[in-house]
């Protein structure tokens, strides 16, 4: 699936890249082995950003963990979700950033 590339100033576009994300783990058969997702957003994003990506991550209590990082990278979306051990199961980096 391909990486979609937002505009993190519009709040829309970064809430349908997070929900992309989860549908592309749903589709390869790992959401249901994702213990934890983590949401890297960058410093330059508006209050408005942050709301809808945390809007674009509710799901039953049931599902993987959430943890959101503000970060330092202007215009950075990074999204990763992780096993019960710890590894790695998808990455997307959205925005400038490169990580």
């Amino acid at each position: 699936m391909p990486s979609q590339d937002p505009n993190l100033s519009d709040p829309p576009d970064a809430g349908n890249a997070v929900r992309g994300f989860v549908r592309a783990l749903v589709s390869r058969a790992l959401f249901e082995h994702t213990a934890r997702l983590e949401v890297t957003l960058g410093g330059g994003g508006a209050l408005e950003t942050l709301l809808a990506v945390e809007r674009a991550l509710t799901w039953p209590p049931a599902g993987p963990s959430r943890e959101l990082i503000w970060a330092t990278e202007a215009g950075a979306l990074r999204l990763s979700a992780y096993d019960e051990a710890g590894r790695l199961l998808l990455k997307r980096d959205y925005g400038d950033s490169r990580g």
